[in-house]
């Protein structure tokens, strides 16, 4: 047994044929991309669940010198797997981070909707009045009749008298998403 970095130890066992071959063992074609071997991977993530997030040049070839046992590999290999495996736990964080803002955003809008079904409902539909309003009308205020403009300007005075110190019952507010 070797000791290694971090106390890590490369064990003899489980060593296929002839330093374990480039390719996972297959001895066949030569690739161009670095393909790990079981051994390798474990190791490297040994390290880096250690605490090893960017090795030194120095550290980086003392792994790869060692990763060699199992299998081809070369320093850049080691360079590339710590870049790559600290960028992809960064993109799990986020994801998460995110995940776990929806449901806290589905939890406030769920509590907001419970509520909402405690708050007594003053105003029953059948005592609704509606009215449309014309945001374009058609006709001038000289062009109405009289009982018109005499409607548009009592709705004008009573308006204006609800202005002071009088409560007005309104339907309740519904903030519910529609998106979700």
């Amino acid at each position: 047994m070797e000791e290694g970095m971090s106390g890590f130890y490369i064990k003899a066992a489980g060593v296929r044929g002839s330093h374990g071959g480039g390719n996972g063992g297959s001895g066949g074609t030569k690739c161009g991309r670095w393909n790990p071997t079981a051994e390798q991977v474990k190791v490297l993530t040994d390290l880096f669940r250690a605490g090893l997030r960017t090795p030194s040049t120095d550290q980086i070839q003392k792994i790869s010198t060692q990763l060699s046992f199992y299998g081809k590999i070369e320093s850049k290999n080691v360079f590339y797997w710590f870049q790559n495996h600290k960028a992809r736990e960064r993109q799990k964080r986020r994801k998460v981070s995110v995940d776990d803002q929806m449901k806290e955003a589905i939890r406030s809008e769920e509590k907001i909707s419970s509520v909402k079904h405690f708050i007594p409902h003053h105003v029953v539909e059948s005592e609704r009045v509606m009215e449309t309003l014309q945001l374009f009308p058609l006709k001038s205020f000289d062009e109405l009749a009289e009982p018109e403009k005499l409607r548009l300007h009592a709705t004008e005075c009573r308006d204006y008298a609800h202005g002071f110190g009088t409560t007005m019952d309104h339907p309740t507010l519904d903030l519910r998403l529609s998106f979700l």
